[in-house]
């Protein structure tokens, strides 16, 4: 098949499956707004933006304004496609910043599959806290949730990771939607754990200590970080061999900043003090996913801290890696891990019995291969590319 994938930051989510669907036999090509690395056998072309801001409008306008200039110029670029008699057999699209809104203007016969990630509701914006959104709020989620509606409408096939995500869609558009995952290299569910790990020139982290890892491409109130931090000074009085690693970057992504502006680092950092030692935690920003990957291999123990939203890349892969986790007892979760393999808590305050468990009850320990055994069924590449393939088979003979 043909398949012609969108997104601005590519590969973005399809990192592990735009090569698998290569290794399938499918002939890729790729629209985005930036120029990083990928297969190359993907050739990849990228589009260019006006990125002034437009004077005098509101801010919600502005977005718009971003969407409608991305959805055109993604638009030109399939023209040209056409017009070179390359048409694809589907389009593979994440619609969240307005690349796929004008597709059916120029192939309107052909199927086009998104990856939508989210409903959002107040919920999402609040932190998972049950209180009211103001007006301006409200309208924000109100104009997210009308472009991802205008690219269910337009879509074929829409595909979650999760039943949790697909579940905040109105029930309108769940004839549209596949529950799968993008699928996590199934090389992972292979790896050797690690015994020790050298990060940079400063940090050993030998075979003596225990390793506690929180990661999150951004550290912030939606994945947890506050309360994780507050709970840092009590891991860390479990054992003197606990070491604790974290790894993120300092802007947000789905929070607000902290006080005063500050990355919540700094505010969490100014409020604990002395309560931690320097010496045994450390930060060391954002890391190239191969780093990350021999980290899952060292950790002893990784906390996950995320309310219900989107379900993060690095959970599922510490489970690949025989990573133990420990996670809020959350529906989200619940379809990713079993309570007695892992440990889900109720409460933040359950979190350092539920490491003592994880670092030093070997029985726990041992039950982390099945769970790994069963991530693998579910969650490797082989078989989610595998159905994806099918589900693109499928919508593509009946549209055509």
């Amino acid at each position: 098949m043909r398949l012609l994938l969108i997104h601005q930051n590519f590969p973005g989510q399809f990192r592990e499956i735009s090569p698998a669907l290569c290794n399938l036999g499918h002939e890729l090509k790729a629209i985005s707004n930036n120029n990083r690395p990928t297969d190359s056998r993907i050739e990849v072309f990228k589009y260019e933006i006006d990125n002034a801001e437009p004077q005098g409008v509101h801010q919600l306008t502005t977005e718009v304004d971003s969407w409608i200039r991305r959805g055109e110029a993604v638009a030109k670029i399939i023209e040209k496609l056409k017009h070179n008699n390359w048409i694809p057999d589907a389009i593979l699209a994440h619609p969240g910043w307005g690349e796929a809104l004008f597709i059916k203007e120029v192939l309107p016969q052909c199927p086009i599959v998104i990856w939508p990630e989210l409903w959002l509701r107040k919920e999402h914006i609040t932190g998972g806290e049950q209180q009211q959104i103001n007006l301006e709020q409200s309208c924000y989620l109100s104009s997210k949730n009308w472009l991802t509606g205008k690219a269910l409408h337009d879509a074929s096939l829409a595909i979650l990771p999760t039943k949790y995500q697909a579940s905040t869609f109105p029930l309108e558009w769940h004839k549209k939607i596949l529950v799968l995952h993008e699928g996590i290299n199934d090389r992972l569910f292979k790896q050797e754990r690690l015994n020790s790990l050298q990060i940079g020139e400063n940090i050993l982290l030998g075979a003596d200590k225990k390793v506690i890892t929180f990661i999150s491409r951004n550290l912030e109130p939606m994945r947890g970080f506050p309360e994780f931090m507050r709970t840092a000074p009590e891991l860390q009085a479990i054992d003197k061999s606990i070491h604790i690693l974290v790894i993120g970057g300092d802007e947000v992504s789905y929070s607000n900043k902290g006080p005063g502006d500050k990355p919540w680092r700094e505010v969490m950092m100014d409020e604990l003090g002395d309560h931690l030692d320097p010496k045994r935690i450390h930060f060391v920003g954002r890391l190239p996913h191969p780093e990350l990957i021999k980290i899952y291999r060292r950790s002893d123990a990784h906390v996950y801290l995320s309310k219900p939203f989107v379900l993060s890349w690095s959970v599922i892969e510490a489970l690949a890696c025989g990573t133990p986790i420990v996670a809020y007892d959350q529906i989200m979760m619940r379809e990713v891990i079993t309570r007695g393999r892992n440990q889900l808590i109720n409460k933040i305050q359950e979190l350092p019995n539920a490491i003592k468990i994880l670092l030093f009850k070997e029985k726990e320990r041992q039950d982390i291969t099945n769970e790994r055994i069963d991530l693998n069924l579910k969650f490797s590449l082989s078989n989610c590319s595998k159905q994806l393939e099918d589900a693109l088979r499928s919508i593509s003979e009946s549209q055509f």
